[in-house]
């Protein structure tokens, strides 16, 4: 019986079509056991999930014991809490407060990734998914180990209240608190351990729990009535001026006072003290004051502001005088001039280059130097010696009295002594003069006549021979420029005075 070739055709294409579909079915089946096998692996062995990671610790691919050991380096060998109050920064091991990753219950937590109930849901992310699987660390607190350790850190944490101040209102002292202390609450920093340790864990940050501490001011209330007596002091400042031998005085304001006032306690009783830390701003503000020209120059002494004011002391500054002018007068020259602006000539002619004290026409301006210039040494103030050429008398003062009066003798008219406002510069006990061949006992030098030649007071000078000179004509004008005075007062003036006394020499 015959057929058609198409039917032949179609009976020998039909076998090679199914061993391609048997083909594909048997791989299909092999590869689904293979991924069933390992996922049987892996669901029953294996190491942890790829990209598993515990923060920023990576396990993924370890088993659960090199895992658990990962762990346990990194976050409770290395890692380092930021402990704070809030306002102050430390370092610490959370360890060190009985807080830890427990890296065993965190790795097998890890290790349940893709094993647990949402294992399918779990797998996917591992096949599908390329961010990290992230797992919360196991952490575990001790309360004990905590409140221990943060007992021990009370002494770095907590900080007394400061004591009370004093402050001026309305005219009045009253007490005011100082700066709250604080205090390190122990039980509620462990209580909020307890509820967020996983939090400080991950954030590497403890913040303590702390309460202020206040001020009270209630001992310094009850014991202010007896310090209003110096309270109501005031802190006084004078202003000498040794030129003129006169004072200004100046008080501070009780609330700027109040500012500088400090209370400290010694033996339950209250001792008041000033910070002197302000007080030069204040004194460089008195310079505004100061209208004339003048300027406030300080004293190396210290302060001692405090007792001072318990005392009513004045702290005494020194009143500068500026450089001045002068116009020549016809008939002027260069030695009227000295003696009118009481500046020794030689001192003109340097504060004015390229003058010829031969020629000084009328009308014209001399610079002369500050009187302040011939005072070079800290001012004693409170003694004073004046000398009346016209009188030939010296008169010793001391905190504003007269104590003694010396009959002298001065230069004669050919080397006059300089009026003005000098001051002991030395003391030279057998001072030797080779101009004139003297010895000058007990002498005080008090100003520079000329460059290098120091005119003084000082007793009845000898020749080189042994003959005393002048010792009958005290009272008169006899010397050289020096002032001189008998053996006795010489020799007393030259154990009063020292170094720095204001020697006025008036005509």
């Amino acid at each position: 019986m015959g057929h058609s070739p198409r039917s032949s055709s179609l009976v020998r294409w039909q076998p090679r079509w199914a061993v391609w579909a048997l083909s594909v079915l048997a791989l299909l089946l092999l590869a689904g056991w293979g991924l069933f096998g390992v996922y049987l692996i892996f669901r029953f062995g294996g190491p942890v999930a790829p990209r598993v990671m515990v923060g920023e610790t990576a396990i993924g691919g370890l088993s659960e014991a090199q895992a658990a050991a990962r762990i346990d380096q990194q976050w409770n060998r290395e890692r380092v809490w930021l402990v704070t109050d809030g306002q102050r920064y430390w370092q610490a091991k959370p360890l060190d407060f009985g807080v830890w990753v427990d890296p065993a219950a965190t790795a097998k937590q890890a290790y349940q990734v893709g094993r647990g109930e949402r294992r399918w849901q779990e797998l996917a992310e591992v096949i599908f998914d390329r961010r990290p699987l992230q797992v919360s660390p196991v952490v575990v607190v001790s309360p004990r180990l905590a409140v221990e350790q943060l007992r021990n850190w009370r002494g770095l944490v907590e900080r007394p209240p400061q004591p009370p101040a004093l402050r001026y209102d309305n005219g009045g002292w009253a007490a005011a608190p100082g700066e709250a202390g604080l205090a390190l609450d122990v039980e509620a920093t462990v209580r909020w351990l307890e509820q967020n340790a996983a939090l400080a864990v991950r954030s590497g940050v403890l913040t303590l729990v702390t309460r202020p501490v206040p001020s009270s001011t209630a001992a310094l209330e009850a014991r202010l009535p007896e310090l209003l007596t110096q309270l109501n002091r005031p802190l006084r400042v004078e202003g000498y001026d040794p030129i003129l031998d006169k004072r200004e005085v100046w008080d501070v304001p009780p609330a700027q006072l109040a500012e500088w006032v400090r209370v400290e306690w010694q033996d339950d009783e209250p001792r008041l003290r000033l910070d002197e830390g302000a007080f030069p701003a204040y004194l460089d503000g008195l310079q505004s004051r100061l209208t004339d020209g003048r300027t406030v120059w300080l004293p190396p002494d210290p302060y001692n502001l405090s007792e001072r004011w318990a005392s009513g002391t004045p702290y005494t500054v020194i009143l500068r005088h500026p450089p001045t002018t002068y116009t020549v007068q016809p008939g002027d020259t260069l030695l009227s001039i000295s003696y009118r602006v009481q500046i020794p000539a030689w001192m003109i002619l340097r504060a004015n280059p390229g003058l010829n004290p031969d020629v000084l026409p009328s009308g014209s301006t001399l610079t002369i130097p500050s009187r302040s210039d011939l005072l070079p040494l800290p001012v004693v103030v409170g003694k004073r010696i004046l000398i009346f050429i016209s009188a030939q008398r010296m008169t010793v003062f001391e905190n504003d009295q007269p104590i003694r009066e010396f009959i002298i003798s001065t230069g004669i008219d050919r080397s006059p002594t300089q009026p003005g406002v000098f001051q002991v510069q030395s003391h030279v006990q057998e001072a030797y003069a080779s101009v004139w061949d003297l010895t000058m006992p007990y002498f005080l030098g008090i100003y520079e006549a000329w460059p290098g030649f120091m005119n003084g007071i000082h007793g009845l000078p000898t020749l080189s021979g042994g003959r005393r000179l002048w010792a009958g004509s005290l009272g008169r004008p006899v010397s050289y420029g020096c002032i001189i005075l008998d053996l006795p007062a010489a020799e007393w003036l030259y154990n009063w005075a020292q170094n720095g006394v204001v020697v006025e020499i008036r005509q």
